[in-house]
């Protein structure tokens, strides 16, 4: 099992303590390095794979905002702070999860369980590799009616809260289920762009460093995502 390398930026020792102890007790996260502050953890990831990072709001030299805001291809980010009134910008700025301190054992493991499955940049979507993804096929309950929808129908895929819209070339099925699990059961094929956007990579028409098109529909990509669609794409997007 390939484990999550992550990072801990964090001034307070007590909840540094808190964090390392929580993650010396989830054996598919690997703790790499802790920071006092967001500058030294720069220069940590500019040498050094990271997958997760857990950040304070509130540490030297530069705030945690201003660190999502700065950074390019930012690993996924868990926040982790004493102050509620920085949620929404966190959110707009695609963080996987916004931790209240104090905070147990099990709102950790339930914000961590959200990038478990986050792909290695290795395994994304390959442009030659799409053929299973358009002879799939599956059911999904639509109104306690199960509807077939084939994958190679679909256009993107669309996170509400608990449930999923899926768009396809003939409307749009609606059905409870994280976009996590759509993602795991699409695989190679679609691509996951945003953590509320999951696209089919044939549909694609046009795209930029910023978005991804679908004939006239615009899907921002996330800036956490943006390494996984270079991936997919070539260097020329981020350029």
């Amino acid at each position: 099992m390939n484990k999550i390398q992550c990072i801990i930026i964090e001034d307070e020792k007590p909840a540094q303590e808190v964090l390392q102890s929580f993650l010396a007790r989830t054996e598919w996260i690997d703790l790499k390095a802790t920071f006092d502050d967001a500058i030294s953890a720069l220069d940590y990831l500019k040498t050094h794979d990271t997958d997760l990072i857990f950040l304070d709001i509130q540490v030297p030299s530069l705030s945690g905002i201003d660190f999502l805001k700065i950074v390019k291809n930012l690993p996924q980010v868990i926040i982790t702070t004493a102050y509620s009134q920085h949620a929404i910008e966190a959110f707009e700025l695609d963080v996987r999860d916004y931790l209240m301190k104090p905070f147990s054992f099990e709102r950790f493991l339930k914000a961590v369980n959200r990038v478990a499955a986050k792909p290695d940049a290795k395994q994304v979507y390959q442009m030659n590799q799409a053929e299973t993804a358009k002879n799939s096929f599956a059911f999904f309950n639509v109104n306690k009616t199960m509807v077939k929808v084939l994958f190679g129908e679909i256009l993107h895929v669309e996170s509400m809260r608990e449930y999923i819209y899926i768009h396809t070339v003939k409307g749009r099925v609606i059905t409870k289920m994280g976009i996590g699990e759509m993602e795991k059961m699409l695989g190679e094929g679609f691509l996951r762009i945003h953590r509320s956007y999951l696209v089919n990579c044939d549909k694609i028409t046009s795209y930029n460093a910023e978005e991804i098109f679908i004939d006239k529909v615009s899907l921002p990509i996330g800036p956490n995502y943006k390494k996984f669609v270079e991936a997919a794409f070539g260097k020329l997007l981020m350029r």
